[in-house]
């Protein structure tokens, strides 16, 4: 059996617990300078009401006189007059008589033009009812207009112009039928003599390649590149032959 020798009864757990570390002290709040003036400038008003109970009125002798009253302001201007050598302001021309005026006679001139003047065309018109009813001829189709035009008959310019370029197109495929060369063309004597010494050469180069190819041929690519070149020295040996037997030769 245990003993417990404690005396002094005293001690509490939260003092034995460490204690968290303490919050870091907060930055100072932004004041503004001007806040802080226009407080101090503020007056208050105090008695605040809600108005004269009657409104007072002016006595009659103060009614608003000539002059009392509010005027606009002046508007100033920045001009200023430049103080120099100016030119001189001209002066106004003595008083006399002005330039002569040619005497005209309107009247006389008015009935000159008058005289010339050819009369407006009365314009012909078409009563069609006993009250008087009056309607212009021209567009009523009473009377042939269409008929009396000067174009009436003739064929419109868009299709001349049109028939004019079918004519011209049709005329230049005749023409280029009619001049056109033959597709069959014979070979010149001297282009097959060139033509069979120029495969001859050809020959004589792929030959020499051919022979300078290796003997042994283990590779694909070495294979493949000694048949391609059988081939074409074959074709090259039928094309000589095929010019060499045949003196008359066409090519299309």
């Amino acid at each position: 059996m245990s003993i417990v020798e404690i005396a002094h009864h005293n001690e509490v757990i939260y003092t034995i617990l460490d204690k968290p570390p303490p919050d870091p002290p907060k930055t100072p709040r932004y004041h503004s300078e001007l806040e802080k003036q226009l407080k101090a400038r503020k007056i208050p008003q105090l008695r605040r009401t809600f108005g004269y109970a009657e409104t007072p009125v002016n006595p009659p002798d103060q009614f608003l006189k000539k002059g009392e009253g509010y005027s606009p302001p002046v508007k100033k201007s920045d001009h200023k007059c430049i103080k120099g050598d100016l030119p001189a302001v001209p002066r106004r021309p003595p008083p006399g008589k002005g330039p002569e005026k040619p005497k005209v006679n309107f009247r006389v001139l008015n009935i000159k033009k008058a005289v010339k003047v050819k009369g407006k065309p009365v314009e012909p018109r078409l009563v069609d009812t006993r009250d008087g009813h009056i309607k212009k001829i021209k567009g009523s189709g009473e009377v042939p207009e269409y008929c009396l035009r000067p174009d009436f008959g003739r064929m419109p310019a868009y299709l001349v112009r049109r028939n004019r370029r079918i004519r011209m197109e049709l005329e230049a495929m005749q023409y280029a039928d009619d001049h056109k060369e033959s597709l069959c063309k014979q070979l010149a004597d001297e282009e097959r003599e060139k033509l069979l010494k120029d495969l001859k050469a050809k020959w004589q180069l792929k030959q020499k390649a051919f022979l300078q190819l290796p003997m042994l041929t283990d590779t694909v690519p070495k294979i493949t590149k000694k048949v391609k070149m059988e081939q074409e020295l074959k074709q090259l040996e039928k094309d000589i032959q095929l010019v060499e037997s045949n003196p008359y030769i066409y090519i299309y």
